[in-house]
């Protein structure tokens, strides 16, 4: 996951920082990253205050995934200089103006495309020598991509708050323990305890002296899990490769913590049966642009497309505009249907043989007829007397320049086109759930939902719940 884990502290004598920083390394080496502490010369001076400081400016922790190759870092202040601007600016808006007044933890989403969108989870915890009686914390989560941090939200929220809980529980105890010591009012009033002192760390806190491995191993694995609960497929860069995953369940915890250099980016093979992987770039060979541009309109928005023809060469047509579909629509496609009746049936793509007679194309049914293969290659005849609107929704305007981008492999495209699907997806779930038409159109303007993508959102929400 591409994502930066920190936790944050309010220290009553220094104010907000991140104190404890975890992130992916994908093909930064770590003998090119340097812990020397601040990179600018106008940086202020690292604070010496135990409670500002973690595992030290120079040390760090290392994890490794064996399987999937992902490398996992954990310093008290990001080596990568861009990262650490963008932690130090979210963990001062976690701990000051984006919080919430739960004692037990509440989460907040705040963020923008510049500085990054951030999920954060502020909770307490206890210090009989603190103001209050408490020590105010957060756990930050920093991404990029502002749908997939929302979607992936209930995971990572329910893990946040285990995290925050054990931490709190372990402080609870040393609590009752200075507890029976005394009462921490009489102490303070009676001028035996100093009203001034040094904020303690959260090793004094929680009494375990491992506490930042503990969290280290917490944030990796989170990081680790949240890729496999919802796979992020990567469109440009080397980045390992991730199998797939079989269940929706994240991966039980397998780090390995020795020290060792990254491993060789693999790279993707020249598949054998590139058919596998049929994407759109096929079809858009066989068909002429305003038909194509036409084609995936239809299959976006509900027009009936019926692909009459040899079911050898029907098939992997169809298996291809089943990808602009959500997994939740598939049953809408029909392949290699028998009988006539199926034309009239709730199918919105069928596949026949040339012996079924089919209806005469019009604005509700787009024709594709396999012809014999010819000489000069025409053997697709397109019948749609209908047309395509000015304004096209903006997943088909994703969808075609994701095409026409040269620099994409077949598997690319077709990772790409299925990311496109998800994330309007779960735009057309996120409005279903809204209660009234006020709240609909609220979301809408947040989601970047558009008047012409209204076609789109109609079909797909008879479907998606």
């Amino acid at each position: 996951m591409n994502a930066v884990i920190a936790l944050c502290h309010f220290c009553e004598a220094h104010g907000p920082s991140a104190i404890f920083c975890t992130q992916t390394l994908r093909d930064t080496k770590l003998e090119d990253l340097y812990f020397n502490g601040p990179q600018n010369v106008a940086d202020p001076a690292p604070k010496q205050c135990p409670a500002c400081n973690s595992v030290g400016l120079t040390n760090g922790l290392y994890s490794k995934d064996n399987e999937s190759g992902a490398t996992f870092l954990s310093t008290q202040v990001s080596p990568l200089p861009d990262v650490a601007t963008l932690v130090k600016q979210a963990a001062v808006r976690s701990l000051s103006c984006e919080i919430t007044h739960s004692k037990d933890g509440g989460f907040v989403f705040f963020g923008d495309t510049s500085r990054g969108h951030v999920l954060s989870h502020t909770f307490h915890v206890s210090d009989l020598q603190a103001r209050g009686f408490y020590q105010l914390f957060s756990i930050i989560i920093l991404m990029k991509d502002k749908y997939f941090l929302l979607n992936t939200k209930p995971f990572l929220a329910e893990h946040l708050r285990r995290i925050s809980l054990e931490t709190q529980n372990s402080a609870k105890r040393i609590k009752e323990e200075e507890e029976l010591k005394g009462s921490p009012r009489q102490r303070r009033l009676s001028g035996s305890q100093p009203l001034v002192q040094t904020p303690r760390s959260l090793v004094e806190l929680t009494g375990e002296e491992n506490i930042f491995a503990i969290l280290h191993t917490h944030f990796s694995w989170l990081l680790l899990a949240g890729s496999r609960f919802l796979t992020e497929h990567v469109t440009f860069g080397n980045l390992p490769w991730l199998p797939p995953q079989s269940t929706s369940h994240p991966p039980q915890q397998r780090l390995t913590y020795n020290i060792t250099t990254l491993p060789m980016i693999q790279k993707y093979e020249t598949l054998d049966d590139p058919e596998e992987f049929y994407s759109l770039i096929h079809i858009k060979q066989l068909l002429k642009k305003p038909e194509f541009i036409a084609l995936c309109y239809c299959a976006l928005t509900g027009v009936k497309i019926i692909v009459r023809g040899d079911a050898r060469r029907t098939f992997y047509f169809m298996m291809c505009l089943k990808k602009l579909l959500p997994d939740q629509m598939h049953s809408l496609i029909r392949v290699d249907a028998q009988h006539q009746h199926s034309i009239s049936a709730d199918y919105k793509i069928i596949s026949i043989s040339n012996e079924i007679a089919v209806p005469i194309a019009s604005a509700s049914i787009f024709r594709v007829d396999f012809l014999p293969e010819t000489d000069d290659g025409n053997d697709v005849l397109i019948k749609w007397p209908g047309t395509v609107p000015n304004k096209l929704p903006d997943l088909l305007v994703k969808l075609l320049k994701a095409v026409n981008e040269t620099r994409f492999t077949e598997l690319v495209l077709n990772r790409h086109t299925k990311v496109l699907v998800e994330e309007w997806k779960n735009k057309v779930i996120c409005l279903n759930h809204a209660k009234s038409t006020n709240g609909q159109n609220k979301l809408k303007r947040v989601l970047g939902v558009q008047p012409q993508d209204q076609a789109l959102i109609n079909y797909w929400s008879a479907h998606l719940h």
